[in-house]
């Protein structure tokens, strides 16, 4: 029976957590800026929730799942195309709701894109897996899991535009980080492996599994002090414009 690494799981949530309130962060202050010039940061937010509070949590979380000694490896091509939608359709998402006047329907629009984004991410993620096993999927747990998805990236978008207090910010970004981990692990519920000797042998993974999520989360550090830094560097412009 498969079953989880607790202390990879707890990982998985801490990085979706500051994944959301990064981006969170990054994203109020694209708001702040005239509407034409908010494309760069809304991609270093899609960056934060796409790659860090998302593929970051999933790929941990993929980590996390113990399979019973059955070998596992990844499909490296998939698994980069999994990064680029994540972050891709995201950016979308945010573009969407960031450009221009916003309005209800541009709000629920980009929610849909950026929970479609991070189901994209996820499937595609699990796709990527290679195993001695044949998949079975159940298509009730995949809906419930893209509607949590959306349901989550619609609350964040208008949680980025509404809170103002940096309290307000990190609940928000906890309660995001519950999202994200919903989802993944409601996706990985909808499927079940059934070991099967007759597929090809695969490999097993030439790095540890502590050094893929400490690679991981190095990657993860160098994006979030990046959004940090410039974060500060908006604050900054903005106190010297009112001053």
């Amino acid at each position: 029976m498969e079953n989880y690494s607790i202390s990879l799981v707890v990982i998985s949530y801490v990085m979706s957590v500051i994944g959301s309130l990064m981006a969170l962060t990054v994203t109020r202050a694209a708001l702040n800026r005239a509407s034409d010039s908010r494309g760069g940061l809304l991609f270093l937010a899609a960056l934060c929730l796409g790659g860090v509070g998302i593929w970051s949590m999933h790929f941990i979380g993929m980590l996390a799942f113990n399979m019973n000694e059955m070998i596992m490896n990844f499909n490296w091509g998939l698994t980069a195309l999994s990064f680029v939608v994540g972050v891709g359709v995201v950016y979308i998402g945010l573009l969407v709701m960031g450009i221009g006047e916003l309005k209800l329907f541009k709000l629920i629009l980009a929610g849909v894109f950026v929970g479609c984004g991070v189901a994209g991410m996820h499937y595609t993620g699990m796709l990527a897996m290679e195993m001695q096993a044949d998949v079975q999927w159940n298509w009730t747990i995949i809906a419930i899991s893209i509607g949590i998805a959306v349901a989550a990236a619609i609350v964040a978008l208008w949680l980025a535009i509404n809170v103002k207090q940096m309290w307000q910010i990190i609940v928000s970004a906890l309660v995001m980080g519950v999202a994200v981990c919903g989802m993944h692990y409601t996706g990985m519920a909808a499927a079940n492996f059934a070991p099967n000797a007759a597929l090809p042998f695969v490999e097993p993974m030439i790095t540890s599994t502590s050094f893929f999520t400490a690679t991981i989360a190095t990657l993860d550090i160098v994006i979030v002090i990046i959004a940090m830094v410039v974060t500060m560097q908006e604050g900054n412009k903005r106190r010297f414009t009112t001053v």
